[in-house]
């Protein structure tokens, strides 16, 4: 197979990737939209966030592959704050979201009847537009700042390069990426030592540990996916993050299987942003149920009615 051969298959791909999660995450996002108790739960503000900064990444997808394609530094430089800061923002936001997913969960596990009265959709959306803000802010202009000063006013090597050492960088771009998931790792793991300490307490039979008992379970099903998602992040991205930050020490001289492990951690790191929507149909029935609610609305009538009625057996306690 020729490079050029090569090179043109794992575009494919990537495209084919691209075209997976717009589709997965812009069926959470009618989900979430159309089933009325899904869009009551504060927690699936976040989830609306994820998926929108995901199906975001989706459609740039494309765009930098087509990039790439014409292989030119004027491009490129033109290119850098419309497509390569925003991408790099949508990620940031995708940590992030899922950090404050576990932070949530966190309140839900440690103090439920506390969580219920103070954290509601209007503050779950203050939180998710400021993370939006700060992450598109931070991530954007200091993408376009480097970009455009580096390549265009040439100063690399004489000025960049001593306040800026390539290896400084690059380690500071891993914490910026690992702080994130180490912050959800710990998280989780206080959230199942928590819930561990209560499975050994058991129920007292009364109607209020019944209830309880019932949004415990809610509960414990939204922490089991996200804890999946979580997992399935870092299987994505750890590989990518490590060999693309030893190609780039090495520059040129890395070897050709390094080059082509490089290409699979990508597409490796791609399927993060559609395999969340198939982890929520997996393992949550309520998303599940809207789906294939969707789906069948969109082949014949009377679709909102069934919506509805599926709607009403979701628990809300979450």
């Amino acid at each position: 197979m020729s490079s050029q051969t090569y090179t043109l298959m794992n575009y494919l791909i990537q495209c084919v990737e691209a075209v997976l999660i717009v589709v997965g995450n812009s069926l959470t996002l009618i989900a979430v939209k159309k089933t009325k108790s899904l869009n009551r739960i504060p927690t699936n503000v976040f989830i609306v966030s994820l998926a929108t900064s995901d199906g975001i990444i989706g459609l740039l997808i494309p765009i930098l592959i087509s990039v790439k394609l014409l292989d030119s530094d004027q491009i490129w430089i033109g290119t850098t704050c419309l497509l390569h800061g925003p991408y790099f923002s949508m990620f940031s936001i995708s940590l992030l979201t899922l950090l404050a997913i576990a932070i949530d969960r966190y309140h839900a596990v440690v103090n439920p009847l506390v969580y219920r009265q103070r954290m509601t959709l209007r503050k779950a959306r203050i939180i998710t537009v400021v993370i939006w803000i700060m992450m598109f802010g931070i991530i954007t202009g200091s993408t376009c700042y480097f970009g455009i000063y580096n390549n265009v006013i040439q100063l690399k090597t004489r000025v960049l390069g001593l306040l800026f050492p390539k290896l400084l960088m690059t380690i500071l771009k891993q914490l910026l990426i690992l702080s994130p998931v180490l912050g959800n790792v710990v998280i989780y793991i206080i959230i199942y030592k928590n819930l561990k300490s209560k499975n050994k307490v058991g129920p007292s039979g009364n109607n209020h540990e019944c209830c309880q008992n019932t949004s415990s379970k809610a509960t414990k099903s939204y922490v089991r996916m996200m804890v999946l998602v979580l997992a399935y992040l870092i299987t994505a991205c750890i590989p990518y993050y490590i060999i693309d930050g030893i190609v780039k020490q090495k520059n040129s001289n890395s070897p050709s299987w390094l080059v082509y492990l490089l290409d699979v951690s990508i597409i490796l790191f791609y399927s993060n942003s559609f395999m969340n929507p198939v982890i929520y149909s997996w393992k949550n029935r309520h998303f599940r149920e809207a789906y294939k609610t969707i789906m069948i609305c969109e082949q014949s009538f009377g679709g909102t009615r069934e919506i509805r009625r599926i709607s009403t057996r979701i628990d809300t306690s979450v």
